[in-house]
């Protein structure tokens, strides 16, 4: 019912296993690292990221081609320093031959880009009365350019003596011109400035439009030959130089040092030390041993003055639920996990709140669907169970109360028992959540303060709670009051006079609070009788309608309405009652959360990550 100190654990690695080590401790998902070490020696991170920089710049230059798939570390151990070093250097070598290929390769994919553009300009020529011969290496007296031009762009009149033909397609406006060297070159700057690209026509080009375009589309084809050998040429460099490895040492010693700092480490040996959540066996060797780490690990205390992470264990039903507590913080070790509490709690008031039997099977199966992907949402099963359930009770089946007879009430014809029964399920969670209080300060040794001050309140909130429903209740009152008094004056470190003084001021605000957070629990039947009210307006809607197909239609829609807008805003109020008429009596999330150490990614999205 309370959540367990993470356990310390400490490991002498061999430093030629230390990044090896970490990641494979990373990927058993259940350490958290720590540094404590009298040793003054440490991994020389800001070096390590130094020699990045010079990564970087070859990553953003050659990124696109390198192997983006497969990529793996090397199996041999070295040291980080060293392994990084050594990647870097392969990839220098890689860079040096690859470098003369990339350049040829860039300048023949430029050539394919302009030979596309021309063809799509021949393609779409208005005529055939324009010869291409000598086009290319007309002058010097005379020029051809073909510009393209984004739809928008305002192209202002030519100069009278230049010819030009205009093409728009493709959301482009193709220009083709012929002048003097000189307003063709004045032209060209025009164009440019209006975002316009510019196409050289081919010396090689000849013939009229259908004849260019058939040599356009040889020439394609040619480059793109060339083009492919280039990339073959690059991948069999790529194996020869073991790119998917030394990119695989580079990505994992990036992955390490960005979640590992100032790790002890000597010219033999690392010492690995933090948390781990496997608070009772011994997996820590095993993980080590599986991949082959040479290793050393030991379980002492923890240091004093370090703080442990808190770890929750619990079931695989009330797991989800634990994500209510991390909202306002961590239970610390004397504190009450109340995950299995909620798990409980939350299904019955989402599930009175939206009670139809339809809409909670949609909410189970999303749950189950979706859980894999998202394991909070594993709440949606119990809760949509929960609604299945309250469903039965109002009769309510996808916002139809006429297909099964309600096992309680209506809500829309007996809303007063559905408005009253949430106050009783409320006084019942404020004394679930005083009585955790109670056990917490039983753990932290201050029973006498709840037995002399805190049970007493209870038993005022108890006498005012029965005194509405039968007037002997009030029995209880004075005696309460004078229990409060006495406890408060024995364990006051004041005069009597003002721990009397102090203690009906405190009295009073603990009562009212008590009162006034049951009364917040009749939003509960105020939600279920909206709940009832839209279902019966989207019905009524239905039914208006005479066309089959509109009917179903609007009850298609109505009902996909009802699942977004009201289960939106009945999570909403099932975690603010959580927060704060519940958790407000005992939860103070004073502990520390465990954070695992991440994993790395995966080796086939590794080289496109940045």
């Amino acid at each position: 019912m309370r959540p367990v100190p993470a356990r310390w654990f400490e490991v002498l690695v061999a430093t030629e296993d230390l990044v090896k080590g970490v990641e494979a401790l990373a990927r058993a998902g259940d350490v958290e690292l720590e540094v404590y070490s009298e040793t003054t020696q440490r991994v020389s991170m800001p070096n390590l990221r130094d020699q990045f920089a010079d990564y970087d710049k070859l990553l953003r230059r050659y990124q696109q081609y390198w192997p983006k798939e497969y990529l793996r570390p090397s199996e041999a151990p070295a040291r980080p320093d060293r392994r990084l070093a050594d990647a870097l250097a392969r990839l220098a070598q890689w860079q040096q031959q690859a470098e003369p290929l990339i350049a040829e390769l860039e300048t023949l994919l430029g050539e394919q880009a302009e030979l596309e553009v021309l063809q799509a300009f021949l393609g779409q020529m208005p005529n055939d009365d324009f010869d291409f011969t000598h086009a290319g290496d007309a002058g010097p007296a005379l020029a051809v350019r073909l510009f393209v031009l984004p739809e928008r762009a305002r192209i202002q009149h030519l100069p009278p003596a230049v010819l030009s033909v205009r093409v728009l397609a493709d959301k482009r406006i193709f220009l083709l011109v012929l002048g003097e060297a000189g307003v063709i070159d004045s032209l060209q700057r025009d164009m440019q400035a209006l975002k316009g690209q510019v196409i050289m026509i081919p010396a090689w080009l000849s013939g009229k439009r259908d004849a260019a375009s058939e040599q356009v589309s040889e020439h394609r084809q040619a480059t793109q030959q060339q083009a492919d050998q280039l990339y073959a040429t690059l991948d069999e460099l790529a194996k020869a130089h073991n790119l998917h490895e030394v990119l695989g040492d580079i990505e994992q010693m990036e992955w390490f040092i960005t979640h590992v700092s100032n790790l002890p480490v000597s010219e033999n040996f690392a010492w690995i030390t933090g948390w781990t959540s496997d608070v009772s066996r011994n997996d820590i060797h095993d993980i080590l041993a599986r991949a082959s780490i040479r290793a050393v690990v030991h379980y002492p205390e923890a240091p004093m003055g370090v703080s442990p992470p808190m770890v929750f264990h619990n079931s695989w039903l009330s797991r989800p639920f634990e994500f209510f507590a991390k909202l306002l913080g961590v239970p610390a070790a004397n504190e009450l996990d109340p995950s299995i509490m909620l798990s409980l709690i939350v299904p019955v008031i989402f599930g009175y709140m939206f009670g139809d039997v339809g809409h909670g099977l949609v909410f189970t199966v999303a749950g189950i669907v979706l859980q894999k992907r998202w394991p909070l949402l594993r709440i949606l099963i119990s809760c949509g169970l929960s609604s299945m359930f309250f469903g039965w009770v109002f009769g309510s089946v996808f916002a139809s109360e006429h297909i099964i007879q309600p096992l309680w009430v209506n809500p829309i014809q007996q809303p007063l028992p559905v408005l009253a029964a949430p106050l009783a399920g409320g006084v019942l969670v404020l004394l679930l959540g005083l009585a955790a209080s109670g056990v917490q300060q039983f753990w932290q040794g201050q029973w006498r303060q709840w037995l002399a001050i805190d049970a007493a309140v209870i038993a005022i909130y108890l006498s005012v709670i029965g005194g509405v429903l039968d007037g002997r209740a009030w029995v209880i009152f004075p005696v309460g009051v004078l229990w409060y008094f006495v406890g408060s004056v024995a364990l006051a470190t004041e005069s009597a006079p003002r721990a009397i003084a102090h203690a009906l001021g405190q009295l009073v605000e603990s009562v009212l609070q008590l009162l006034i957070n049951t009364i917040s629990f009749i939003r509960v039947g105020a939600f279920a009788l909206a709940h009832a009210g839209l279902s019966l307006a989207v019905v009524s809607m239905a039914n208006t309608a005479s066309n089959p197909v509109v009917t179903a239609i609007i009850l298609v829609l109505g009902n996909l309405l009802i699942l977004v807008l009201e289960g939106l805003v009945v999570s909403i109020q099932t975690t603010r009652l959580v927060l704060f008429e519940f958790f407000i009596r005992f939860l103070k999330g004073t502990g520390r959360m465990f954070q695992p150490l991440t994993v790395p990614t995966k080796p086939a999205t590794e080289a496109t990550r940045r």
